[in-house]
């Protein structure tokens, strides 16, 4: 069987197993889900109640996507690994999973607070190409979606000002780390841990090149639209940007 991927097509831990896997160049089906029903999705692949799962060609279930992008380097030779041999790796897992435990959750919460309100109108990129039953339980259940998200994830006005202030801090200190003129966020070589910033800080920037469509800033609330602007204006979101650019791989 061919291998696939689990995911919620918007989701940016998802984006970050995707680019990981479409820069090893690895044959995969993405098994798109909607919000809420992706936990039985996940289950039933053999994971948690989380995606992305990625359930290699022999079998092997990955529930993490940090283990997907472990994974993936034993697809490509060792001068293209996310996590070199020696202290450089252990510094980007290190990178990689404080972006995990604090961009990731903020920017999903700060995204979800800015959209929610207006969720219908963002059926179009929320619902790209999961099945069309989840299509009909989205037109007949968005109050409900509402509602479990934000229970799910606590999202509110007050959490959401704290979580756009930790992701301001992130914006600050990444762009503190490249100040002194280097390429990437460990010096010259790109790794896990500016493939998971550039993937993280998605919902903060809608990058074009995402692997999923994501809305333009015209379709989305001002406020939003407003804080992409100023964060794609950074130096960190011109640092993903530039990412996205030379290093998102596309299939094909």
């Amino acid at each position: 069987m061919p291998a696939r991927l689990v995911t919620i097509p918007i989701s940016h831990f998802c984006e970050k197993a995707r680019w990981a896997l479409d820069r090893a160049g690895v044959g995969y089906v993405e098994q798109r889900h909607l919000q809420l029903i992706h936990i039985v999705a996940a289950r039933r692949a053999g994971g948690g109640r989380t995606v992305p799962v990625f359930v290699t060609a022999d079998g092997r279930v990955l529930g993490e996507s940090s283990a997907i992008l472990r994974w993936a380097d034993t697809q490509v030779a060792p001068g293209l690994r996310l996590y070199p041999d020696g202290d450089l790796g252990a510094r980007a897992a290190e990178l990689e999973a404080c972006l995990d435990a604090g961009l990731g959750p903020d920017g999903r919460l700060w995204m979800y607070d800015q959209t929610l309100p207006v969720v219908r109108e963002m059926a179009p990129w929320a619902l790209a190409g999961v099945p069309q039953w989840e299509r009909r339980a989205f037109r007949m259940g968005g109050r409900v979606l509402d509602r479990s998200i934000r229970r799910l994830l606590g999202v509110d006005a007050g959490a959401a000002v704290a979580a756009l202030e930790r992701l301001d801090r992130v914006f600050d200190d990444i762009a503190a780390r490249l100040s002194d003129g280097r390429r990437y966020l460990l010096g010259d070589r790109f790794t896990a841990a500016d493939l998971a910033f550039a993937a993280l800080a998605a919902p903060m920037l809608l990058p074009p090149r995402y692997g999923s469509p994501l809305p333009p800033l015209e379709v989305v609330p001002k406020t939003y639209a407003g804080e992409v602007r100023r964060l794609r204006a950074h130096p960190a979101g011109e640092f993903a940007d530039r990412l996205y650019a030379e290093e998102r791989t596309r299939p094909g």
